[in-house]
């Protein structure tokens, strides 16, 4: 009998969006993120803005979009980070 070799797991697919897309995942409080002048939101978009892609499974993203919503901004952190990646948000 042929020895059975335990199921690996196919590598998941990096789960990356444009930046823009990130942004875009603010919904109707984008603008506000975006024109927040308080210096950690200011931090977090700037370190967002200066990058190729956004890296839905980097293990820094809860605690950023923590900041935006110690901010006031009512954001669905959940959504932004666990949402489907679209074809159209892409890097």
């Amino acid at each position: 009998m042929a020895e059975q070799l335990p199921l690996t797991p196919s590598p998941q697919s990096p789960r990356h969006i444009s930046v823009g897309a990130f942004f875009d995942r603010f919904g109707p409080a984008k603008w506000a993120i975006l024109a927040d002048e308080s210096a950690q939101v200011r931090a977090v978009v700037r370190d967002a803005s200066v990058r190729k892609f956004i890296d839905l499974d980097n293990d820094d993203l809860p605690a950023g979009l923590a900041i935006i919503q110690a901010a006031g901004h009512q954001i669905d952190a959940d959504a932004i980070v666990d949402g489907p990646v679209l074809p159209q948000e892409l890097p």
